[in-house]
């Protein structure tokens, strides 16, 4: 009689087993269609929240209704979603916040990504050590979170984080997301004992509605709440993480965490057919969006109509989507360290020669490597080169967050771990971002020390004259511009309802990838029509989880009231109070 197999034999069977299922689900989502495929969406007249992850965003108007702002309700959701979705966002990680305050009628833009920590290796390999400690930056969404509540918030700290304690202590029940996202990332998590002891049980995923309880970080968000930013990245927390880190190969000390600090800058804006657009500036990509949208400024609205309708609609928007990506690869950068062309990027002119480059016909460029970058420097203020190195020393794997608050204060937010569960590694239950693998070698976008990398992450807000109209973002990693832009357009450019605009199929063309992505609801004439004009097409999903999750806020002024939507791709919540 053969040896009965031991206990570790059993669970690496089982693990291999998981991982076979977790293949034939995305094979199945591949041909049938993968998403949720149902928007959340609530009307209020008062205030709104719209969030990955329902119970957030009904967390952000408890907070609401407790006497806080918008900027008080959108940290309360982040850190409550770092919980509840710890797995795409949360302390290890970072971000960026737009406010707007509407009694002094400004914008701030609250830059707290990841930064390269001071000895980080410059022959970093991002395709092969991404999934180790070598991929760890400094994490910003703490120091982010905790100065938007100090700068802006109506309450205290521990009130805003009371939320987030309570589901750490009580525990959070696994749903669909939630154990997906662990059998996709199985291999990473056994990687590290400290990781696998959260999310595993006994070795094995938990099953969907058991619940997770998050000790560790039960701990440290108690501790952020008692003593705030000195205790992560000065105190207990930096020494621990730091010594952890470098143990198993990381490059960050406890000097680095002590080092960092949340920056405060002014967003960039444009004007978009009448609608003043506000967005994340560099290193972040809200400049790309903005520029997308001011290269097809170029022709009137009227002549475009709905993508998966018009074959010249959907090509010029996937040309100006290239164009906008070319520039970004040359041009952006973390302006401490490189200078970024910011008024030449958003000058009319610029956007004027770079829809003179596009063929209307034709893809003009076989290979997208061979389109050339524009010349913004040529529209950009004199003074801008030098101005940015004289401010060099100045202080489906993400989430987004849209709030809106009674006095018209708003917030948009987007915070990430880079992949999901970041690198995999973890300290006290946080775990940590994989954003080292966000540099580019031989780019502008290169590792240097102290430096943020080059982000996708795009958080808006749209104003019409005096009135909000729009409050967005998306997850989606390289995909974030162009799901950003197309549904701007079909807000503004098609008149579509929030409803609409955020349902409809969705495209993303990129200068990395040899083929134009199309979500399975474009009809097969449409596939055909758009491939005669040159392109390579990939079609995925019905709903792509990598194509977006859109929280959108849209004030209806004929109705007085506020919209939220919550993309189906996702399975968030919209959540609004009257």
């Amino acid at each position: 009689m053969k040896n009965p197999l031991t206990r570790m034999q059993k669970i690496s069977f089982i693990h291999k087993l998981a991982g076979s299922v977790l293949f034939l689900i995305f094979f199945a989502q591949s041909i049938f269609g993968g998403g949720f495929q149902i928007a959340q969406i609530d009307t209020a007249r008062k205030g709104m929240v719209v969030a990955g992850h329902p119970g957030a965003a009904a967390i952000g108007v408890q907070i609401l209704k407790q006497g806080g702002n918008a900027v008080d309700a959108a940290v309360a959701t982040a850190f409550a979603i770092g919980v509840l979705e710890p797995f795409a966002s949360g302390l290890g990680g970072g971000g960026g916040m737009l406010i707007y305050l509407k009694e002094k009628d400004r914008f701030s833009y609250l830059d707290y990504y990841v930064q390269a920590p001071q000895n980080a290796d410059t022959a970093f390999n991002r395709d092969k050590e991404r999934g180790t400690p070598r991929a760890i930056c400094i994490p910003g969404t703490p120091s982010g979170l905790i100065t938007a509540v100090h700068r802006y918030g109506r309450l205290s700290l521990k009130q805003d984080l009371a939320p987030a304690i309570h589901i750490a202590r009580e525990g959070v029940v696994v749903n669909d997301f939630f154990y997906e996202a662990v059998l996709e990332k199985l291999d990473v998590i056994m990687k590290y004992p400290q990781t696998s002891r959260i999310f595993l049980n006994d070795g094995l995923p938990y099953m969907k509605g058991d619940t997770v309880r998050f000790t560790g970080l039960l701990t440290v968000l108690e501790k952020l709440a008692e003593d705030g930013e000195e205790y992560f990245y000065r105190g207990e927390f930096a020494q621990k993480a730091a010594n952890a880190i470098r143990r198993d190969g990381g490059y960050i000390t406890a000097a680095d965490f002590a080092g960092y600090h949340t920056l405060v800058k002014e967003p960039v804006s444009i004007d978009y057919r009448g609608y003043r657009v506000v967005s994340s500036p560099p290193p972040q990509s809200g400049i790309t969006v903005l520029e997308i949208l001011n290269i097809l400024e170029n022709l009137p609205s009227k002549r475009f109509h709905p993508f998966q309708h018009s074959v010249a609609s959907l090509f010029l928007t996937a040309e100006a989507m290239l164009r906008a990506d070319v520039d970004r690869f040359t041009y952006l950068a973390d302006p401490r360290f490189v200078p970024v062309p910011v008024s030449g990027l958003l000058s009319d002119q610029f956007a004027r020669q770079r829809f003179q480059d596009i063929d209307t016909s034709r893809v003009k460029y076989t290979d997208k490597f061979d389109i050339p970058p524009g010349d913004p420097w040529k529209f950009s203020s004199p003074s801008e080169k030098q101005k940015h190195f004289q401010n060099r020393d100045s202080g489906p794997h993400t989430t987004h967050i849209s709030v809106i608050d009674a006095d018209g204060n708003m917030v948009s937010l987007t915070q990430t771990l880079g992949f999901f569960f970041g690198c995999g590694f973890s300290e006290e239950g946080v775990i940590f971002n994989s954003s080292m693998s966000v540099f580019y070698p031989g780019s502008i976008n290169k590792i240097e020390p102290g430096k943020r990398p080059t982000s996708t992450i795009s958080p808006t807000i749209i104003l019409k004259g005096n009135q909000p109209f729009a409050i967005l973002g998306t997850p989606g990693g390289r995909n974030i511009f162009n799901t950003m832009s197309q549904v701007i357009m079909r807000l503004i450019d098609l008149g579509e309802s929030p409803a609409e605009a955020v349902d409809a199929p969705r495209f993303s063309a990129r200068i990395s990838s040899k083929k134009v992505t199309l979500e399975g609801r474009f009809t097969k004439n449409i596939v055909k029509k758009i491939k005669q004009r040159g392109y390579k097409i990939r079609l995925t999903n019905d709903y792509e989880i990598y194509l977006g999750g859109v929280q959108l806020i849209y004030y209806d002024a004929g109705l007085q009231r506020y919209i939220g939507v919550s993309d189906p791709r996702r399975g968030g919540g919209a959540v609004g109070y009257d």
